[in-house]
């Protein structure tokens, strides 16, 4: 699909050392423009990289970790260790890894991990839940329980569900993330030039932006990477022109992609 430049604010911090988003708009010619919202730091990169040699985990045979910020933490404990004690880095990236999403999975996969699951089959956390429930059905009960690497800040679905169907779940905390300082004033400053296009990835950073949208009902479109944001956006008077059919960089190109060439 072939369309007039847009320039577009992504509600995100861009992803390094590369991002799916800012090359798929790229090269198809357009201009995303970034506009971070949150500060992610690790907990206590000694504890987790503790926790990861503990007879616990290293006893344990599948994990969960669906954040891309858990990942990056997760992978430089992981270095670490690989560094002072490889046999346990080879034991541990022969762990069964549950993940969220293609970005995710990808990540785990070119850092050795040989059997990651769900992924690009598991757009949210609710489908990994299923895949995890008929595995365990498959395989029958499992005494160990999954660990589930996350943040401070997470939602309550894979837990829940897990845990109500009889699942032993074990959260570790591995990072924590905050507001920016400045995110309003960040965002009106780029909305300085012409935006064709808002996009919003998460609920978490946005109170004020979306308080601004909505007293001043701007033209911009906006877009919403998933059901969830979308429910959100809903819930503050907001609709969006376009939900992502899957929380990826080619589904929202094409989401608006076919948006727009429906209105010429």
């Amino acid at each position: 699909m072939c369309l007039s430049k847009l320039r577009l604010l992504l509600l995100k911090n861009k992803t390094q050392p590369s991002d799916a988003y800012h090359e798929t708009f790229t090269i198809s010619g357009h201009e995303p423009v970034f506009v971070p919202l949150l500060e992610h730091s690790p907990v206590n990169i000694s504890q987790t990289i503790e926790y990861l040699e503990s007879p616990e985990f290293m006893a344990t045979e599948r994990f969960i970790i669906t954040s891309q910020r858990a990942v990056e933490v997760f992978h430089e404990c992981l270095a670490h260790i690989s560094r002072t004690n490889p046999a346990n880095a080879a034991q541990i990236r022969l762990k069964m890894g549950y993940t969220v999403g293609p970005a995710t999975e990808q990540v785990l996969v070119e850092n050795g991990f040989v059997d990651v699951r769900g992924g690009s089959h598991a757009g949210n956390g609710l489908k990994l839940a299923d895949i995890i429930l008929d595995e365990l059905a498959d395989n029958g009960a499992n005494e160990k329980p999954i660990i589930f690497f996350t943040g401070v800040i997470r939602k309550d679905i894979i837990p829940v569900k897990l845990k109500a169907n009889g699942v032993a779940i074990k959260e570790v905390v591995i990072y924590k993330t905050e507001p920016k300082d400045g995110i309003i004033e960040n965002f009106l400053q780029c909305c300085e030039a012409p935006v064709d296009w808002v996009v919003f990835f998460s609920p978490q950073g946005t109170e004020d932006i979306v308080q601004h949208m909505y007293d001043t009902a701007p033209t911009v479109l906006i877009a919403s990477i998933g059901p969830t944001t979308e429910e959100y956006l809903l819930l503050k008077g907001i609709q969006p022109h376009v939900v992502a059919a899957k929380p990826t960089a080619a589904s929202l190109y094409n989401g608006i992609a076919e948006w727009m060439t429906k209105q010429l």
